[in-house]
C-alpha cells in the first residue's frame, strides 16, 4: 500500500513537472526576437532544472534496489510509465537547448551528462531512490527528441540565428 502511494505521488510529480516545463516552453514559442529567445530559454531552463533536480535528489521511498544496471528492462506497468514520464521530463531541455540555438551533438551531451549526473547522485547520496540506467537512457531520449522537435519548430517559424541567416543570404546571392 505504501509502495503503491509512493509510486503515485512520484508519478504525480513527474507529470507536474512535464506540464511545467511544457508550459515554459510555450511562453519560449511565442516570444519574438532570438535575443529575447536565448534570455526565455536561459529562464525557462533554470526553472526546469530546478524542478527536475527537486524531484529527482530528493529522499525517495526505500523501497527497492539501490542500483539497476539492466538496460531496457521494464518491470510493469508502473516501471514503463516512469520511463515514457522520463522522455517527456527532458523533452523540454532539448526544445529550449534546440531555440537557443544549441547544436545537436552538444545538446545531447547535456541531456546524458545531466541525467549520469542525476543517476550518480542518486546511487552515491543513498537518499532511498534507485540509480537506473533506464533512466539515463530515457532522459537522453527525451533530450534527443526535444532537440528534434525544438529544431523543426525553429526552422520552421525562421528563427535561425544570425549567423545561418547570412550563411543563407551569401548562398542566395547570385
Amino acid at each position: 500500500m505504501i509502495r503503491l502511494l509512493a509510486d503515485a505521488v512520484f508519478d504525480a510529480e513527474l507529470a507536474f513537472a512535464a506540464v511545467l516545463a511544457v508550459v515554459g516552453v510555450a511562453g519560449l514559442l511565442l516570444a519574438g526576437g532570438a535575443r529575447i529567445r536565448r534570455g526565455a530559454a536561459a529562464v525557462f531552463a533554470l526553472v526546469w532544472l530546478g524542478s527536475v533536480l527537486s524531484m529527482t535528489l530528493r529522499p525517495g521511498s526505500e523501497l527497492g534496489v539501490r542500483l539497476n544496471l539492466v538496460p531496457l528492462a521494464f518491470d510493469g506497468t508502473g516501471s514503463t510509465v516512469d520511463a515514457v514520464l522520463n522522455v517527456f521530463v527532458f523533452l523540454p531541455f532539448g526544445l529550449l537547448l534546440a531555440a537557443a540555438g544549441v547544436r545537436f551533438a552538444p545538446a545531447f551531451a547535456s541531456g546524458l551528462a545531466l541525467s549520469l549526473f542525476i543517476e550518480v547522485t542518486q546511487y552515491v547520496t543513498d537518499l532511498g531512490r534507485t540509480a537506473d540506467v533506464n533512466d539515463v537512457i530515457t532522459n537522453s531520449a527525451g533530450a534527443a527528441l526535444g532537440w528534434g522537435l525544438g529544431f523543426l519548430v525553429v526552422r520552421t517559424a525562421g528563427w535561425a540565428s544570425p549567423r545561418i541567416r547570412s550563411a543563407r543570404m551569401l548562398r542566395a546571392t547570385p
